[in-house]
């Protein structure tokens, strides 16, 4: 489509900092307003980005896409690698620009005479970016990549953030021009698919995209990298986030595995809904409630996906007797809509985004303070605050401050003599009045 942005694909073995490239490059390119961020999981161990990693970034007024790839390795008996070939593949496939990454402490390796013989035949425009390039002396060290048989290699550090500004200088003047290019204004939906290992997170958005976009491997850990992508569905544009899955903090045994959950609670931080998938073949663990305890207490609207619905044997009573069981277990999210799903079919799975959409209009909603007044009227007259030490709180007015997710504020005298379980009374008097499915509400007192 004409209005679609150009990619530039990152590509290169395992470990030769093709993540911390894409983590350089969109912290520096993207418009200032922007929040920066780590958008990669970066480690040492090879192999971690696996997934194709989107981020959309601007330099010198141009705006392009860049995507990092997983490693290319012909060398290993994990059948993993074949899935990662398949995602850098569909990368080069749609890339107008790639970069190809060398270590140059390492020098040329057999991999990226392949990689190298692979660029050429493509056809594609190839920038050679000869990264770890951390000392002048190792900047003497370049003559070997030129049989590569490809330009004059670009010499990068993201260790010391040399070379970016002058990588993206050549980038964009590489970038095809297209008049028609235009970015899109209106902000996605951003919804982060969440939950433990192995429950079916990246097989479900598989199946909402409709192509393996994700790859899907049957061992817990498969994704590592927050994944951002980009669609646009029913005429909104939506953003889904594939996390990897969020184990207990006692069972991580590495630095990786606490980074790419580090990753999954920025993620989610920064969603506008969290997705959180549980597998109904399971039995609920205790991970399962501390995540969805972690999505309430940040404030984030939320629908619960119980995935893998096709497997369980049912009769007329097991959909209602499941809602019960789940709503008794994670009564922090009882106000979340519950939707049954099949990755494997695909059954229901479309219905995630309807009910998305339905659940981030309650996440926006702004109640008018007559209707919240009218409301808190009939509440205190019917049921007033009970008597603390003697003395009852008076509530004399009530207003909305914020939305996302939507906050109360209430005047009164002796307000912090309130209790929780009267303010819980309100906040199900106003789910009952007004809706906010799916949505957390907040409460605050202040004192006349």
């Amino acid at each position: 489509m004409s209005n679609q942005l150009p990619i530039v694909a990152i590509v290169g073995r395992p470990n030769v900092g093709k993540s911390s490239i894409f983590n350089r490059i969109t912290a520096d390119a993207r418009p200032s307003s922007e929040h920066r961020k780590q958008f990669a999981v970066v480690n040492d161990t090879p192999g971690v980005t696996r997934d194709r990693n989107y981020a959309e970034v601007k330099w010198q007024d141009t705006p392009f896409k860049i995507v990092d790839t997983g490693g290319i390795d012909d060398d290993t008996d994990d059948p993993l690698i074949d899935n990662v070939q398949v995602q850098v593949d569909q990368a080069l496939s749609e890339a107008a620009l790639v970069l190809f990454v060398v270590d140059v402490r390492e020098g040329i390796m057999p991999h990226d005479n392949i990689i190298a013989d692979k660029l050429r035949s493509s056809g594609k425009s190839v920038l050679l970016i000869a990264n770890k390039t951390d000392s002048p002396s190792l900047g003497m060290d370049t003559a070997e990549f030129y049989s590569l048989g490809l330009d004059e290699p670009i010499l990068t550090s993201c260790v010391q953030n040399l070379g970016i500004h002058q990588l993206l200088d050549q980038l964009v003047e590489l970038l095809p021009e297209n008049t028609d290019i235009s970015e899109d204004s209106s902000a996605p939906i951003k919804i982060s698919i969440v939950g433990r290992p192995n429950v079916g997170k990246s097989s479900l958005l598989n199946s909402l995209l409709g192509e393996e976009r994700m790859i899907v491997d049957n061992r817990p850990g498969t994704t590592r990298d927050a994944v951002n992508i980009r669609f646009v569905y029913d005429n909104i544009p939506f953003e889904l986030v594939d996390t990897a899955g969020m184990r207990r903090k006692s069972s991580i045994k590495d630095d990786l595995e606490s980074a790419t959950v580090k990753s999954a609670i920025s993620s989610i931080r920064q969603s506008d809904i969290a997705a959180l998938i549980l597998d109904v073949t399971q039995e609920l663990a205790q991970q399962d409630k501390t995540i969805a305890s972690f999505i309430e207490r940040n404030g984030k609207a939320a629908v619960l996906v119980l995935n893998k619905w096709d497997l369980v044997e049912k009769d007329n009573a097991t959909h209602g007797d499941y809602i019960r069981f789940i709503s008794a277990q994670v009564p922090q999210l009882d106000y979340v809509p519950k939707i049954f799903v099949s990755a494997l079919t695909g059954q229901r799975v479309t219905k995630i985004l309807d009910v998305a959409l339905d659940v981030h209009r309650e996440y926006c909603t702004r109640i008018p303070t007559p209707a919240l007044n009218d409301l808190l009227l009939e509440l205190r007259t019917s049921h007033p605050p009970p008597r603390v030490k003697g003395t009852r709180p008076a509530l004399k007015y009530i207003t909305q401050v914020e939305t996302q997710p939507p906050t109360f504020l209430i005047f009164g005298r002796n307000t912090h003599r309130i209790r929780p379980p009267y303010t819980a009374y309100l906040i199900n008097s106003l789910r009952s009045e007004f809706g906010f499915h799916g949505t957390p509400l907040r409460i605050f007192y202040r004192r006349n």
